[in-house]
């Protein structure tokens, strides 16, 4: 991990280490693009293939899905084998059931009534058809299939179709029994930006895709946007973590190990402002990732994305606001000080207690946030991401009767004459 003096005047410098490039390589966007546009042409078949080129396996519309039974099958067989992970699997879908079903409720219709009777509002819908996928590059991630599916069940969403890459042993039956779990009857083995392509192009012809994945999935998703919804853009993971010398610096350092073992591109940031809690911290990473079975990941991402920043109150705050990091741990004395000032970040972990990994696994709110600084501007992956909200307006004779006068001559003034005799006629 490197080692920098935070100031509020070096924030630009240490936040220009840690930005990726949003720019798309052109191979990756070109082939993309091939991709979606064979797809959308020639349908399922080709969508195969690309699959069968790509991931050296074959898989025909016979086999592409994978059948309620078999899902059904394989989580009574892990019953039977590790009863306890079926617990840990029925816990976190009951934990991320309960948060979507509150932001559900939160979600409220909006209706306003007018001086002579008619009303005007809007009224939150659910979305017929959304996709979702699951990554299985470097694993299978059935926690990303409860996050991405649970709350789509829970807005209404009438059909969830969920692909996953294929493998040659096949799927994993903890996925296989996750999506059973959560109630999820259509799951197919087709990966990548095919398997993106197909959601959009083919039969399911979604309204929405979601869901983490490579940058070939990444750009698919990029490239249908204005063809369907899509949840985010999702890079490369990244946790901030800031703290004082009250916290354990074991708990620190894997804290930091457990977002760096993603993938040699995650970032992980520790910013204090006790110059000896960061040498603390930095011994135990490396003691740990010493003798982690993830070292290559470790080194990788820590050596490139990994920082010790040293730094007063005001330069951490100010990094943390300009880098709006996807997580955020607050291992402070008193974190309420801090938190009114922090509000960039996609997910806040507040006290020693708030593993991030918590979130990963099913505490509640969704662990598919927004990265590379766009949660300044983005949210968390959730109930809303799969509705979409519809005005309303029931007007009553007298309001039109009101309304046509100014309401004509407004379109007057911006030269439609259709629109302008439109309200005369109601007036």
């Amino acid at each position: 991990m490197q080692r920098l003096t935070l100031t509020p005047e070096s924030v630009p410098q240490v936040l220009a280490k840690l930005t990726r490039d949003p720019g798309v390589e052109a191979d990756t966007r070109q082939f993309v693009a091939r991709v979606l546009a064979e797809v959308k042409a020639e349908g399922l078949p080709r969508a195969l293939a690309f699959g069968h080129e790509i991931d050296g396996i074959a898989t025909d519309e016979t086999s592409l899905r994978a059948e309620p039974e078999l899902m059904r099958g394989v989580t009574m067989a892990l019953e039977r084998e590790a009863p306890d992970l079926i617990v840990a699997l029925r816990t976190m879908i009951d934990h991320v059931r309960t948060f979507a079903l509150a932001q559900r409720a939160a979600l409220h219709d909006v209706t306003v009534t007018l001086p002579h009777g008619g009303t005007v509002g809007e009224r939150w819908l659910p979305l017929s058809r959304v996709g979702v996928y699951v990554p299985g590059g470097r694993a299978f991630y059935p926690s990303t299939l409860v996050m991405t599916v649970v709350p789509a069940l829970v807005a209404g969403v009438s059909r969830v179709v969920a692909v996953t890459p294929p493998r040659k042993t096949g799927l994993d039956p903890v996925l296989l029994a996750t999506a059973h779990l959560v109630g999820l009857s259509e799951l197919y083995t087709l990966g990548g930006a095919q398997g993106i392509a197909w959601l959009a192009h083919g039969e399911p012809a979604v309204d929405l895709v979601a869901g983490p994945g490579n940058r070939w999935v990444a750009e698919a998703k990029r490239q249908l946007v204005g063809t369907c919804g899509i949840d985010s853009l999702a890079g490369p993971t990244e946790v901030l973590v800031i703290a004082d010398d009250s916290a354990d610096p074991a708990r620190v350092a894997e804290d930091l190990l457990a977002q760096a073992e993603h993938d040699p591109e995650a970032a992980a940031v520790l910013g204090s402002e006790s110059a000896p809690f960061l040498d603390a911290v930095l011994e135990e990473v490396r003691a740990r990732a010493a003798s982690s079975e993830r070292r290559d990941i470790l080194d990788a991402s820590l050596m490139r994305y990994g920082y010790l920043l040293h730094g007063d109150r005001e330069a951490l705050v100010a990094f943390a606001e300009a880098w709006a990091p996807e997580h955020l741990e607050l291992v402070v004395r008193d974190p309420e000080a801090w938190k009114p000032r922090l509000t960039t970040a996609g997910a806040l972990f507040v006290g020693s207690a708030s593993a991030e990994a918590f979130g990963d696994y099913g505490a509640g709110p969704n662990h598919v946030l927004p990265t590379n600084r766009t949660a300044r501007y983005s949210s968390p992956l959730g109930v809303a991401t799969y509705m979409k909200r519809q005005s309303v307006l029931a007007l009553s004779d007298a309001d039109a009767r009101e309304m046509s006068p100014w309401t004509a001559r407004l379109a007057d003034a911006e030269g439609l004459v259709h629109h302008a005799r439109s309200a005369r006629l109601r007036g």
